[in-house]
């Protein structure tokens, strides 16, 4: 029941009591008849049934019904009415006792009190109805808020319904939304993987084609290998043959020589029998080659020394050097053989040995590039041949002269490809450069090429001992300077950056080469030959995965890098010669 509800029943028993009020002051003139009873009785039910219709009908309208909407929000006060009996009511119960008690009143006065007090039980009768109408208001109240909150509660549950099929609406939209985007995706991946097939099976032809040409040309290069090989061979033989043919011819010359001066002194009649001959000795044969290979040879020196150093002018084309060391080189082999022969019965004989070494060692440097070297293979190959073995006991690259063994050792290198005998050699040279004077042969000779030439064969035998020498060279000499210009060249970090990639590498050689090229790294202008030789890039990949263990590499490796400026080491980080030097 609403606020507005009270009001209009408050309002209502307002105008009852007004109502009654006014008949009351017309009951003076109703009483006088005898109809006065039935007036009062039937206002009074008319009072009655107006107060028990008010109400109800005001709950009748108040009430909501079934078929409309419930109300958004509804405040219900339950306030109790006050239905005491009015003022008058007490002034007529007074008034009536009053009449009653006073003496002499008609009975008028009695009946009209009588009526009073019927009245005022009547008031009480309708007061306790009120007050039990009011109860069942108060009950009807209360079930009202009852309603309320149930509906609020549906509305809750309606609302929280909503908001649930609002989310489903959105995360429907998007599902929806989400398996557009994988269709779509779907879609593409399958046209991209149609895409690359179609590229795969056309790379793949493409290969395959390239396979083709590519297996066809290397066929074709190997067939032009082959035929190149095949002619290098031939021109080979034929320039061996031809070298043979004039080695034959000039023996042939000295044999025909010999045997005119043996003929042209006749020998006296000797009347006992004759008794065989003995073959000559070494002695003789050394005598008789010196002496029929001298004349050409000084014939030959005289004009090399006239045309390069007495003539200043001379018109017409002149012989080379190399032409002229590939003419002279044979008869120096020869004369080679006889002094060695002579040297072996007079030693005074070995002094010849040396100069004619020399000569014959800067023979081989000016033929060893150019095309006449080839054509002296079987020359060269005696040449080896003599200075290894010889026709002494001991060969030659073992004499007690420095100087001769040294340049043994190099003529052998130089012509010889036997690895015992090279090794022998490289021994040789090895101990010769522990000395000063062979530190200085070394630099003179230029023999850094030929020991080159040992390290990029690869042979494990001929490496220990080229890489010593090397070491002898570096170490603290006052040669050490012109050894580390003549390492700076192209040719030498080639050679070692080969050396540094052969997988089978010992440590101990990897350290020694490491000592030299940390004593090339500190000259300034060595980074362009370590950078042109990618040398700093192998350098940088052994020192990231170098074992830390070997203390000795690492710090090498350090040093390298940092004097070349690809590593940044902290100021404090310093090494001394004693800590570089080989544990």
């Amino acid at each position: 029941m609403s606020n507005e509800s009270d009001s209009d029943l408050d309002e209502r028993i307002e105008i009852l009591k007004q109502k009654y009020l006014q008949r009351r002051k017309r009951a003076p003139d109703v009483w006088a008849g005898d109809g006065h009873r039935s007036d009062l009785c039937d206002a009074a039910g008319h009072t009655l049934r107006d107060i028990h219709r008010t109400p109800r009908a005001d709950m009748a309208e108040d009430e909501p019904s079934d078929e409309d909407d419930p109300p958004e929000e509804t405040n219900v006060f339950c306030t109790e009415t006050d239905v005491t009996l009015p003022s008058d009511l007490d002034l007529a119960r007074s008034s009536s006792s009053s009449a009653l008690n006073s003496r002499g009143t008609g009975i008028i006065v009695q009946s009209s009190g009588a009526t009073a007090v019927h009245v005022y039980q009547e008031m009480l009768h309708i007061y306790e109805k009120l007050q039990a109408e009011r109860l069942s208001q108060q009950v009807w109240a209360a079930q009202l808020c009852e309603r309320e909150r149930d509906l609020q509660q549906r509305e809750t549950v309606f609302q929280q319904q909503q908001r649930s099929a609002h989310r489903l609406r959105v995360e429907q939209e998007l599902l929806r939304r989400v398996q557009n985007l994988q269709q779509q995706y779907q879609q593409e991946k399958s046209d991209l993987e149609t895409a690359l097939k179609q590229k795969t099976k056309e790379n793949k032809r493409m290969k395959a084609s390239f396979d083709s040409m590519k297996e066809l040309n290397d066929s074709m290069k190997k067939q032009l290998n082959e035929v190149s090989e095949q002619n290098r061979k031939l021109e080979c033989q034929s320039r061996k043959v031809q070298a043979r043919l004039e080695n034959l011819q000039r023996k042939y010359e000295c044999f025909t020589t010999h045997r005119s001066r043996e003929t042209a002194v006749p020998k006296a009649h000797d009347p006992k029998p004759s008794k065989p001959e003995k073959p000559a000795s070494n002695k003789a044969a050394g005598k008789a080659a010196a002496h029929g290979a001298s004349p050409r040879l000084l014939a030959l020196l005289l004009d090399w020394l006239v045309d390069g150093q007495l003539m200043e002018v001379r018109d017409g084309p002149r012989p080379s050097p190399q032409e002229r060391c590939a003419r002279v080189l044979p008869m120096l082999v020869e004369q080679l053989h006889g002094a060695s022969a002579a040297a072996a019965l007079e030693p005074s004989a070995s002094l010849l040995l040396p100069s004619l070494l020399r000569c014959i060692y800067c023979c081989l440097l000016r033929l060893e590039h150019s095309s006449q070297h080839a054509v002296l293979t079987s020359t060269l190959r005696r040449l080896g041949e003599e200075v290894s073995r010889g026709s002494r006991v001991a060969p030659l690259f073992k004499s007690s002269c420095l100087h001769t063994r040294f340049l043994c050792s190099l003529i052998i290198i130089k012509t010889i490809s036997q690895v015992d005998v090279l090794a022998q050699a490289v021994e040789v040279l090895s101990g010769a450069v522990r000395t000063d004077e062979g530190q200085a042969l070394f630099l003179e000779y230029q023999a850094l090429p030929a020991v080159l030439a040992l390290l990029r064969s690869g042979s494990p035998g001929l490496l220990a001992p080229s890489v010593d020498v090397l070491l002898q060279m570096s170490a603290e000499s006052r040669t050490l300077s012109s050894f580390l210009d003549q390492c700076s060249s192209e040719d030498f970090f080639r050679c070692a950056s080969l050396f540094l990639r052969n997988p089978r590498l010992e440590p101990p050689l990897l350290e020694k080469m490491l000592m030299l090229l940390q004593k090339l790294s500190g000259i300034r202008k060595n980074k362009r030959l370590f950078e042109a030789s990618s040398l700093h890039l192998l350098l940088q990949e052994m020192h990231r995965t170098s074992d830390r263990s070997q203390a000795f590499i690492s710090m090498n490796l350090s040093s390298i890098l940092l004097n070349l400026g690809f590593l940044n080491t902290p100021p404090d980080c310093h090494w001394s010669a004693s800590q570089l030097a080989p544990p």
